[in-house]
C-alpha cells in the first residue's frame, strides 16, 4: 500500500518514484488534486466529474476556516482570495494554470472563475443579471466558441492565451468585485483557413451550421452546399447544436443581440470564401473561378462588389516607392491567389474576434469607482499548453512553446531559486525545545538549481536574443531578401551553432533532417525545450511572421456598405499599414508576441503568483474509455512532473516557507498571541520571538528570521486558529460581562416596575374609595329624590282626586237644581221653528288653571292642570280643546244626534270626542 497523502511535501522519501506512486494511488481513488507545497497538482480525469465541482462543493470550500484545506481548485481559489482580502504578501494576486495541451487547463480555469463568481454572488444581497460575476461567467462560452478548437490531443483546446484580471475594492470581508478585463495573446488565426488532418476549425462554425434554422440558412446561402472546405458540416455533432444555444444566450446576456445576425453573416461569408478555387482563364492572362456563386454570396454578405472582391484576390498591386505609380499584375500562381484569399479570411476573423472581445470588456468595465480605495487585482492566466506534433510544428507552436518557456523560467527564478537563496542567507531564531531545525541550509544546498536556471536562460536567449531564431526570422521579414524556406532553416541552424560555442550548459543542437537519396534541402530545425525535443518546419514560417495585409484589401473593405464591417475596421482602416517601429519597420508577429509576453511578466512581477500544474495521465486518445488504473502512463506523467518542476517544487517547499511578511506586519496581525500586548516599548521582532516561545507547536511552521517572518500555509492556519480562539475567549468575557450588566439592569428595572406598580395600585385604591363614597352619596341622593317624587305624585294624585270629588259635587248640585240649559234648549227650538237661531259661543282659556264663567251663563267650563273637563250634556273630552270656537248641536245625547263634519275639517283637539 503506497502512501496516499494530500501534500507531497509530507512524503518520507522525496524522489520521483515515490511521488508517482502517491499520485497514482490518489488517481485510482478519484482524488485528482494534490498539494505540492503551495503548488496544486491537478490530474486530468479525462471525463466529466460533475459532483467534484457542484454547488455543494463550492459551499464547503467557501466556509472553511482559512487557507490550509483539502487539495482542490476551489481551495486554491479561496486561499488566493483570502490573501487578497487580508493583505497577505503582495497587494495583487495571480493564479497561473499551465501544463501540456489536453492536461485540463481550460476546465480548471473555468471552474476557478466559477468559484470566484459564486463567492461574489453569495456576498450580493440582491442577485442581478448585470453583476460583474454573472457577465464574466456568461462571456466564457462565447470566447470558447470563438477561440477554441479540436486538435489531435484535445477536443476543446484553447487556441489563444487569456489573462482575466478581476478588480476588487475594499478591505477584509468587505472586499467586493467591481470590474474585470480580459486580455488575449496570439489568436491562432491560421486555423480559420486551413487545419491539419484530424483537427477542426473553431467551434463557432460548427455551432452555426448545426444550430441555425433553415430559413436563416437560406438567407445566408448555406443550404444545399455539399461540403465546406474550411469547416465541414459532416463534422458537426449534437454537442455543437447544444453549445449553439449557449453561445446565443451569452450574446443576449451581454447585450450583443444586434451583433448576432451580423456575426452569422460574416462567418457565412468566410465559409463561401473558403470554397472559392482559382483556375486560369482561356486567355491565360487572368484568373477565373467555377464557384462564382460563392463569390457573389460572400460579396453580398460583406457589402462589397463581387467583381472588385474577386479582382482584389487575384490581382496584385506593386509600388516601388511612395511617389511612384502602382503597377497592377495578376497573381503568378494558384497558391498566391489562395494565399491572398486566406489572408482576407484570417483578417476578418481576427478583427471580428477583437471586436467581440472589446464589447465584452466594455460590458465588464466598472463605472461606480469612487476613487476612495486602491484597486486590487486577482489575475487568472490560462495560457496555451506546450505543443509538440510529429509533423507540422510551425510558427504557432514556436510561439506557444516560447511562452511556456518564459513562464517556466519565471517560476524557476522567482520561486525556486529566489526562495533557496533567500532561505540559505537568512538567520533564523531557533526555539530551545526544537531539534533539527538547522538542517534547512543543508537540505537547500542539496537541491541543485544552478544548472536548471542556466539551461532555461540559455534556451530563452537562443529563441529571442540578438542572434536567435526570432532574430533570423524578423531580419528576413524586415529585409525581404526573398530567401526560401531551406535558406531560412540553414541560417537558423548556423546561428544556433554559433551561440552554443563555449557554453557549458545548452539545449540539444539543432537536428538536421535525415539524409535521403534526393538530398532535399533542410526545412526543419530542432530545439530542446523543458518538455522535450521539438522539430519545427520553416515552410511558410516567414509569411506567417510577416502577416502582411495588402493595402488594396484594406481599401476595398473600407468601401463596404455593411455597418458591421466598418465597425470591425474602426481605426485599423487608417493605421493598419502604418504600425512601424522607430526604425520604420513593420512589427512582425514574433515581435508583437514578445512585447505582449514582456508586459505579462511585468504584471506577474507585481503579484503573488499561485500555480496550478495540470498533468495529463495518458497521451493516447484510445485510453479515454478505460478505467483510471489503465489510463495511467507512468513515463509520460514523470516527464511532465520533471518538465513543470514539480519535483524541485516539492523539495524546496519541504524546506521553504511560501508566506513571508515583515516583523511589524506579523506582530500587528498576531499581537493577540503575545503576552506583552500592552507594552509599547518592545519592538516587533521581540514580539514575534515571544509568540514563537509561547507556541512551540508552530516552531516548524513559522520561523522568525533576521529580516522578516517565514511561514507555511499550515502555520498561518494554526496562527489564525489560535488568534480566533483568543479573540473568541475575549469576546466571551466581554459578552459575559455585558450579559451580567444586562441582567442587573433587568433586575433593577423589574424592581422599579414593581415599586411603580405598588404606587399605582395605592393611587388607584384611593381613587376607588373616593369614587365608591361619591357613588354611595349619589345613590342616597337618588333615593331621597325618588321619595320626594313619590310624595309629589301622591300629593298630585290626591289633589286631582279631591278636585274630581269637588267637581262631581258641583255637577250633582247643578243637576239637582233647575238648570238654565233647559231654557236655552227650549228657546232654541222655538227659534228654529221661527227660523231664528241662537248661537252660543264658548271661550276657553288654555293657560288658566281655574274655572272661569263664559259669556253665556248656561255654560260651565272648568280647566284643571294638564286635564281639561268639558261638561255639557254628558260630553267629556280628555284633551285640551283648541282655542277656536266649537259649535255643538245636541238634543238629549251627544254622539248619536250630533252633526259630524268631514274628518279633514275636524279640530285636532276633538278627534276622540267624535269617535
Amino acid at each position: 500500500m503506497h502512501e496516499n497523502i494530500e501534500d507531497l511535501t509530507h512524503l518520507k522519501k522525496l524522489d520521483s518514484s515515490t511521488v508517482l506512486q502517491c499520485l497514482k494511488s490518489r488517481y485510482k481513488q478519484k482524488q485528482f488534486y494534490t498539494w505540492a507545497g503551495p503548488t496544486l497538482v491537478a490530474l486530468n480525469p479525462l471525463k466529466d466529474v460533475p459532483e467534484l465541482y457542484s454547488k455543494r462543493m463550492m459551499q464547503l470550500f467557501a466556509h472553511e476556516s482559512f487557507t490550509y484545506k483539502t487539495p482542490h481548485i476551489f481551495a486554491l481559489g479561496q486561499r488566493t482570495l483570502r490573501h487578497l482580502q487580508w493583505g497577505l504578501g503582495k497587494t495583487h494576486q495571480a493564479i497561473v494554470v499551465n501544463g501540456e495541451s489536453g492536461a485540463g487547463k481550460t476546465c480548471n480555469a473555468l471552474y476557478l472563475l466559477s468559484f470566484l463568481a459564486a463567492m461574489e454572488t453569495n456576498n450580493n444581497e440582491v442577485p442581478n443579471s448585470n453583476n460583474i460575476e454573472v457577465l464574466l461567467c456568461k462571456s466564457n462560452p462565447l470566447l470558447e466558441a470563438l477561440g477554441n478548437a479540436q486538435t489531435l490531443k484535445n477536443e476543446n483546446s484553447s487556441r489563444f492565451g487569456k489573462l482575466i484580471r478581476l478588480v476588487y475594492l475594499g478591505e477584509g470581508a468587505s472586499t467586493q468585485l467591481v470590474s474585470a478585463h480580459i486580455e488575449t495573446y496570439l489568436l491562432e488565426s491560421t486555423r480559420v483557413s486551413r487545419q491539419a488532418a484530424g483537427e477542426r476549425n473553431f467551434h463557432i462554425f460548427y455551432q452555426m451550421l448545426a444550430g441555425l434554422s433553415d430559413s436563416v440558412k437560406v438567407e445566408l446561402d448555406l443550404k444545399d452546399v455539399p461540403v465546406w472546405e474550411i469547416a465541414s458540416e459532416r463534422d458537426c455533432n449534437a454537442v455543437d447544436e447544444a453549445q449553439f444555444h449557449t453561445t446565443v444566450a451569452a450574446l443576449e446576456q451581454l447585450s450583443l443581440e444586434d451583433t448576432t445576425n451580423q456575426l452569422w453573416k460574416l462567418l457565412a461569408a468566410l465559409l463561401h470564401l473558403g470554397n472559392v478555387k482559382f483556375v486560369v482563364s482561356k486567355e491565360g492572362s487572368s484568373w477565373t473561378t467555377d464557384q462564382q456563386h460563392h463569390v457573389e454570396s460572400a460579396a453580398r454578405l460583406l457589402g462589397l462588389n463581387s467583381n472588385e472582391l474577386f479582382q482584389m484576390v487575384t490581382v496584385r498591386n506593386f509600388q516601388a516607392g511612395s511617389n511612384s505609380p502602382a503597377v497592377v499584375r495578376p497573381c503568378s500562381s494558384q497558391n498566391e491567389c489562395a494565399a491572398r484569399r486566406d489572408t482576407l479570411i484570417k483578417l476578418l476573423y481576427r478583427l471580428m474576434f477583437d471586436t467581440v472581445l472589446g464589447s465584452v470588456n466594455q460590458k465588464l468595465q466598472h463605472t461606480n469607482d469612487n476613487g476612495l480605495s486602491t484597486p486590487k487585482y486577482l489575475c487568472i492566466l490560462d495560457l496555451y499548453g506546450f505543443e509538440s506534433f510529429v509533423y507540422g510544428n510551425s510558427l504557432e507552436q514556436l510561439c506557444i512553446n516560447y511562452a511556456n518557456e518564459r513562464l517556466q523560467y519565471y517560476f524557476t527564478i522567482n520561486y525556486l531559486k529566489e526562495q533557496q537563496v533567500h532561505l540559505a542567507n537568512e538567520v533564523f531564531f531557533i526555539h530551545p525545545t526544537t531539534k533539527h531545525l538547522t538542517s534547512i541550509e543543508t537540505g537547500l544546498n542539496l537541491i541543485n538549481l544552478e544548472e536548471n536556471v542556466l539551461d532555461k536562460h540559455n534556451l530563452i536567449s537562443f529563441l529571442d536574443g540578438p542572434v536567435s531564431v526570432f532574430g533570423v526570422l524578423n531580419e528576413e521579414c524586415y529585409l525581404n531578401r526573398g530567401c526560401d524556406d531551406s535558406q531560412v532553416c540553414i541560417r537558423i541552424q548556423s546561428s544556433l551553432t554559433e551561440r552554443t560555442k563555449g557554453v557549458k550548459s545548452m539545449p540539444p543542437s539543432p537536428r538536421m533532417p535525415r539524409a535521403s537519396k534526393t538530398k532535399a534541402p533542410p526545412v526543419e530545425f530542432a530545439i530542446g525545450h523543458y518538455a522535450g525535443l521539438v522539430s519545427y518546419s520553416t515552410v511558410s514560417m516567414l509569411d506567417k511572421n510577416r502577416d502582411y495585409v495588402p493595402g488594396e484589401m484594406m481599401s476595398l473593405l473600407s468601401k463596404s456598405k455593411s455597418p458591421f464591417i466598418k465597425l470591425l475596421l474602426g481605426k485599423d482602416a487608417l493605421i493598419f499599414n502604418a504600425t512601424h517601429t522607430m526604425n520604420g519597420r513593420r512589427h512582425t508577429v514574433l515581435a508583437k508576441f514578445k512585447n505582449s509576453l514582456d508586459n505579462l511578466m511585468r504584471i506577474l512581477n507585481a503579484c503573488d503568483v499561485h500555480y496550478v500544474r495540470c498533468i495529463r495521465p495518458s497521451v493516447s486518445e484510445m485510453q479515454y474509455t478505460l478505467s483510471p488504473s489503465q489510463r495511467w502512463d507512468e513515463d509520460y506523467v514523470d516527464s511532465q512532473l520533471n518538465a513543470c518542476g514539480v519535483i524541485d517544487t516539492i523539495k524546496v517547499s519541504s524546506f521553504g516557507y511560501p508566506i513571508r511578511m515583515s516583523h511589524e506586519e506579523f506582530a500587528t496581525r498576531y499581537q493577540y498571541l503575545s503576552t506583552s500586548r500592552g507594552d509599547c516599548k518592545i519592538d516587533a521582532k521581540e514580539i514575534c520571538r515571544r509568540i514563537a516561545e509561547n507556541y512551540p507547536q508552530m516552531a516548524s511552521e513559522i520561523r522568525v528570521g533576521n529580516s522578516q517572518m517565514y511561514a507555511t500555509e499550515k502555520g498561518i492556519e494554526l496562527a489564525e486558529r489560535w488568534k480566533l480562539q483568543i479573540r473568541n475567549q475575549a469576546a466571551s468575557i466581554v459578552q459575559r460581562w455585558w450579559r451580567e450588566r444586562l441582567r442587573r439592569r433587568k433586575a433593577a428595572e423589574t424592581i422599579q416596575n414593581w415599586w411603580r406598580t405598588c404606587l399605582a395600585i395605592r393611587a388607584a385604591n384611593k381613587v376607588k374609595r373616593w369614587w365608591k363614597k361619591k357613588r354611595s352619596n349619589a345613590q342616597l341622593l337618588s333615593k331621597v329624590g325618588q321619595i320626594f317624587k313619590s310624595v309629589r305624585i301622591v300629593q298630585r294624585t290626591v289633589r286631582r282626586w279631591l278636585a274630581r270629588v269637588r267637581a262631581n259635587r258641583q255637577l250633582h248640585a247643578q243637576i239637582s237644581c233647575p238648570s238654565p240649559v233647559a231654557h236655552i234648549v227650549a228657546n232654541q227650538e222655538s227659534l228654529d221653528d221661527s227660523n231664528a237661531s241662537s248661537k252660543v259661543s264658548l271661550n276657553w282659556s288654555e293657560n288658566n288653571n281655574c274655572a272661569k264663567s263664559t259669556q253665556s251663563p248656561s255654560l260651565i267650563s272648568i280647566q284643571l292642570s294638564r286635564i281639561n273637563y268639558f261638561y255639557s250634556v254628558g260630553v267629556i273630552s280628555i284633551r285640551r280643546p283648541p282655542s277656536v270656537r266649537a259649535r255643538f248641536i245636541t238634543r238629549k245625547t251627544c254622539l248619536p244626534f250630533s252633526f259630524i263634519p268631514p274628518r279633514s275639517q275636524l279640530p285636532s283637539g276633538l278627534t276622540d270626542a267624535y269617535l
